[in-house]
């Protein structure tokens, strides 16, 4: 849904929006609901931030805005989710958009939590920064790029090629959004960067050249499990010369409190069952030796300038900086055995997870009467940091690690501690130059270049001081260096592409879209492993030399859209897009360990592949959008199947990241989003998604089930019901209740299956899980607000993931990514 909440025609005298007080109940998958007015733009105008507004369009509700009208109807917004600005129910095409105030009167933070309760979206989440997002199953755990495109503003964001974490971008306070726009479906012809799944925007506010203003806000709450957790923003608007020149700055720290525990036991019981080494020790009843409550506990920092200087009419400059730095303790996951919420470990090591991202902007545009030209510049600079400790993975039997079968932890002959320590530097610059049309005639027009420079290293350093226990794979002897892993992997890639996308109204209500893209990548891959237990062994290192692999592409869409009449729009789009190739680490074929492994993989000849092919996405999508009931209902519906060709597929030979193709992949689904003016201050929206895929993983995909894709929920569903209503002239009590379900998921794992240690990788099913928030507070017309809450009212301790370990993992357990448990506190903001 993409509307804001108005009043009739009847009622001239409070017909705005922007009020966070407005009543939502989401109800089936996802949907996202823009309830904020945006002002309307030309076509043409680029995705970035919100184009300068009035005060009252920018900020929190101020004195000068009216807050205690009661919506009656359903009024439509612009949004911007492709290069051409357009009132979203307007649009053919599959879009959730939610806004400032949206994000405000839902008490959403991050935009994990908004993509919990919108349809087709999924991701993986392993804390602050470290969010992979995919959609209507299109996952990304295979291949060196992202299947979605995300985007602060106008700049693409892309993350690590090979963090083991995967292609996690970034999580931004989301305080002075304007708004978040998700669109589904194949992108590229229309200007950013090539996606296979969607796309998703934030779109910060815009300087406001006009008038000084301000808001600030505090999040002050309390975990169950955990303890005080603090989120506190501020926003200043400066106009330096009026009407001409502006800055903006927005300052967030965030502090939330942790709830798992790392406890530290000695002597850690060794694992037993039947074969030995299939069954984790009674970890609960070991003697303690240390405990550190709260191991997951995250602090973040962030800053936002930007600049809008328009010295005529027709130019418009605006640079921007971004900068955020965020530290955590350690994951937000426990062990799958005993359940509770900790992790055990035999040695006292952390686990700290760091990310630090810098992002440099530059937006300028000139209006000719006829056309738009405008320049998208960007650069940014990221640095992630994780530690992983596995010294109870290395000393399980089953892993077939050490000279003896059955080492203790400790002593001369001992195990020892294990640990690996990963960094991911990346960066990118980006250049994009669009041409796009203007005014209101049957044809209109985009076009424009794209250029990208990516790169990214991934380091990890394995260790074990106490190396003497353990066998080189190399030699089969003991070892004899404490680096068990070191690995240095590089990629680079360059992005040349031009576009162009046409629409043109055949008729009134009939307009047919075409659209056209060509891209080149040139990529360059070079890795290096060693260690006792790299493929060949410490003194022979594992490396693959200079691969460079180049891909053109042409990837159409078309779209046919017919508008029944000025409420109902029905609309065909068929899109394309492409993920390029890439190259793997070089890994051992022979010994006792690889050569068993490798032959169940079935390669011909005698060595792994060192590259994989581009994978290509077909969508075919019809929908509708319609509103009714005197515009106090909206209805939007979709239906889609997607074509995945050669699909990229990340298998794990011995627990070593491998991509290769598939044959293909196929999805069938569904998407609905719903908002209803109920009446007497109430406003409900439900959404809901459904989908059905399919794998044929072709002769070399070993991981069971073969035929499901990881980390794909079929059905998601949301509701959000909302309540606003005025006390006096002053004052309005407001309120949501919201709860959001995702269904069923697989998620990796190296289970002993029939007596045999599933060390290439297993699918396991995570249950389904639903969260339900509570709000309630009062708004004064004099710009503050106080909101008490009540986030995962049911304290569900829901399975996000099945967490992979680089280092190692162990049949024993699992460790498993779970969400905040039940928090409380008060919600506090003013404007001035």
């Amino acid at each position: 849904m993409y509307e804001t909440l108005s009043q009739p025609a009847a009622r001239p005298r409070h017909a705005r929006c922007g009020r966070p007080s407005r009543a939502f109940l989401c109800s089936s998958v996802a949907l996202i609901t823009l309830l904020h007015h945006a002002p309307a733009r030309a076509a043409g105008d680029p995705a970035s931030s919100a184009a300068p507004q009035p005060r009252h369009a920018q900020a929190p509700a101020t004195k000068a805005h009216p807050r205690h009208a009661v919506a009656q109807t359903i009024s439509d917004v612009v949004v911007t989710a492709v290069s051409a600005a357009g009132r979203a129910q307007r649009r053919p095409e599959s879009l959730s958009v939610v806004d400032g105030a949206q994000l405000r009167a839902r008490g959403i933070q991050s935009f994990a939590t908004l993509a919990q309760s919108t349809p087709g979206v999924s991701l993986k989440s392993e804390g602050p920064s470290q969010t992979e997002i995919e959609m209507r199953g299109i996952t990304a755990n295979g291949g060196n790029a992202p299947t979605v495109g995300f985007y602060l503003g106008n700049l693409a964001l892309t993350g690590p090629a090979g963090a083991q974490n995967g292609h996690v971008v970034i999580d931004p306070s989301l305080y002075d959004l304007n708004r978040i726009e998700i669109a589904r479906g194949p992108q590229g012809t229309d200007g950013g960067v090539m996606a296979l799944a969607g796309s998703a925007r934030l779109i910060p506010n815009a300087p406001d050249t006009s008038a000084y203003h301000g808001a600030m806000n505090s999040i002050l709450s309390g975990t169950d499990g955990g303890g005080f957790n603090h989120d506190d923003n501020l926003m200043l608007n400066l106009p330096l010369v009026r009407d001409k020149l502006a800055l903006r700055l927005v300052g967030s720290e965030q502090y939330t409190n942790g709830w798992i525990d790392r406890i530290v036991a000695a002597p850690f019981p060794q694992a037993g069952g039947e074969p030995v080494g299939t069954v984790r020790g009674d970890v609960r009843d070991a003697p303690v030796v240390a405990r550190h409550p709260g191991s997951n506990a995250a602090q973040n920092y962030a800053t936002r300038a930007s600049l809008l200087w328009q010295p005529t009419e027709r130019i418009t400059v605006s640079p921007s900086f971004f900068y955020e730095t965020s530290h955590q303790d350690g994951i937000s996951a426990f062990d799958s055995d005993p359940g509770t919420q900790a992790h055990y470990q035999p040695f006292d090591i952390a686990e700290p997870l760091t990310d630090r991202i810098a992002i440099y902007g530059l937006d300028a545009s000139y209006r000719f009467d006829a056309f738009k030209v405008s320049s998208i510049f960007g650069y940014w600079t990221r640095h992630s940091t994780q530690t992983e400790e596995a010294s109870e993975s290395f000393n399980n039997p089953f892993q077939a690690l050490t000279v003896d079968a059955n080492p203790p932890f400790h002593g001369p002959s001992g195990t020892g501690p294990e640990y690996g320590h990963e960094i991911d530097p990346s960066r990118q610059y980006s250049e994009e130059l669009r041409f796009s049309s203007l005014g209101g005639s049957r044809l209109g027009w985009t076009g424009g270049f794209y250029f990208s420079r990516f790169s990214s290293t991934w380091n990890f350093d394995g260790t074990t001081p106490n190396a003497a226990p353990y066998e080189d794979l190399g030699t089969l002897g003991p070892a004899t260096t404490p680096d068990w892993f070191d690995a240095d992997a590089r990629t680079a890639e360059s992005q040349y592409a031009v576009y162009g996308n046409v629409h043109y109204s055949l008729t009134p209500k009939l307009t047919a879209q075409l659209g056209l893209r060509l891209t080149r990548y040139d990529y360059s891959f070079a890795s290096c492993i060693s260690g006792w237990g790299s493929g060949l062994g410490a003194a022979t290192p594992s490396c693959t030399g200079d691969v460079r692999l180049h891909n053109n592409d042409a990837s159409p869409s078309f779209n046919l859209s017919y508008r029944l009449d000025p409420r109902t729009l029905f609309y065909v789009n068929i899109a394309r897009a492409m993920r390029p190739a890439g190259g793997n680490s070089i890994y051992p074929t022979t010994g006792g360990v690889w050569g068993p492994v490798f032959q169940q993989f079935g390669f011909n000849g005698s060595r792994w592949p060192l590259t994989y092919k581009p994978d290509t996405m077909w969508s075919y999508e019809a929908g509708t959008k319609t509103r009714f009931w005197h515009d106090r209902i909206t209805l939007d519906a979709d239906l889609y199947a997607e074509d995945w060709q050669h699909i990229q597929l990340e298998a794990l030979p011995a627990d070593w990241a491998l991509n290769i193709n598939g044959r293909h992949a196929t999805i069938f689904g569904g998407e609905v989003q719903a908002q209803a003016v109920l009446g007497a201050g109430f406003t409900l929206q439900a959404t809901a998604s459904y989908l059905h895929e399919h794998l044929d993983g072709g002769d070399h995909w070993v991981i069971t089930p073969s035929d499901v894709l990881p980390e794909v929920a079929r059905v998601v569903q949301s509701t959000v019901l909302s309540y606003s209503h005025p006390l006096d002239a002053t004052y309005s009590l407001i309120g949501n209740i919201q709860n959001s379900f995702t269904g069923p998921r697989y998620s990796i794992a190296f289970p002993v299956i029939g007596g045999t240690f599933a060390g290439n990788g297993a699918w396991t099913r995570l249950k389904g899980y639903d969260l339900t928030d509570l709000r309630l507070g009062l708004r004064s017309a004099r710009g503050w607000s106080i909101t008490a809450f009540v986030d995962n009212v049911f304290n569900t301790r829901a399975r996000l993931e099945s967490l992979f370990q680089e280092n190692l993992p162990t049949p024993t357990y699992n460790r498993i990514v779970t969400n905040q448990p039940l928090t409380g506190g008060i919600d506090l903001n003013a404007t001035f």
